[in-house]
């Protein structure tokens, strides 16, 4: 018998299986995800529409581009970058929770969800924020150091959430992924597919309709939460299938983490 023959056979992590895992989630308990996902996301649209850099009955048009243009930098900044960014860290910050508490069969808890995500918004920010601009950076010279970044730091905000971790959080996230990053990047880049699938349709759907700006602004405020919900849900299921393969924590030890 050859050290071949004993060698441990590596669990899958299962790209598939995972896609329909995050749809039963989404499924099992769609209000919620829809509460917790709308109101941030149509938050994030008004507060972009009273900036003067949100979508109106022109948003199509070329004119779009010349309001953004006139718009100070500081201003795109916050308002089209940094206040999105921070509201929508908090709410995939909640989603986490959400979703476990949904593999698991426990109640709602959104009390708790808004209270935890708040507690941990800083660092959920900031590590958005440098996963965003590493990743960026490396697919501007060449896509697949791009892709292959995200797999690293796939799961960095579930790491936050449910190990209170900080900066670590990157490390940890590589640490988790290791061996499974292609899958991974397989899983978020499906995932992102179905996404753009479905917000194409919606925004095309816009197009043909005669909608005031305020209406055209909250309806992409939940579509966009929406999409941003499915992410969520996707990531903490990612997270959750590489805990349970490298250390066997299961969902129910996740959901725990916040009684």
């Amino acid at each position: 018998m050859t050290s071949l023959d004993t060698a441990p056979i590596k669990p899958a992590f299962g790209v598939g299986e995972r896609i329909g895992e995050t749809f039963s989630v989404l499924r099992q308990r769609f209000m919620t995800f829809v509460l917790l996902a709308a109101v941030p996301g149509i938050v994030v649209q008004l507060i972009s529409l009273a900036a003067g850099l949100g979508v109106g009955d022109d948003m199509f048009t070329d004119e779009t581009s010349a309001v953004a243009g006139t718009a100070s930098i500081v201003t795109i900044v916050i308002f089209a970058f940094l206040i999105p960014i921070l509201v929508y860290s908090v709410m995939t910050g909640m989603m986490v929770m959400a979703a476990y508490d949904t593999k698991t069969g426990r109640s709602v808890r959104l009390g708790a969800y808004v209270s935890a995500a708040i507690k941990r918004s800083p660092m959920l920010a900031i590590v958005t924020i440098i996963v965003t601009f590493g990743i960026s950076i490396a697919s501007v010279f060449f896509l697949v150091p791009g892709l292959w970044l995200a797999g690293v730091w796939s799961v960095c905000v579930p790491v936050v959430m449910m190990e209170s971790r900080g900066l670590g959080a990157l490390s940890r996230s590589a640490e988790l992924t290791k061996e499974y990053r292609w899958p991974l990047v397989g899983f978020v880049v499906v995932t992102y597919i179905i996404i753009m699938v479905i917000t194409t349709l919606v925004t095309l759907a816009f197009t043909v309709l005669p909608l005031p700006a305020l209406v055209i602004a909250i309806l992409m405020g939940l579509i966009n939460g929406v999409t941003t919900a499915l992410l969520s849900i996707a990531v903490s299921v990612a997270y959750a299938r590489l805990r349970d393969i490298k250390e066997g924590v299961g969902y129910a030890d996740l959901a725990e983490v916040f009684d």
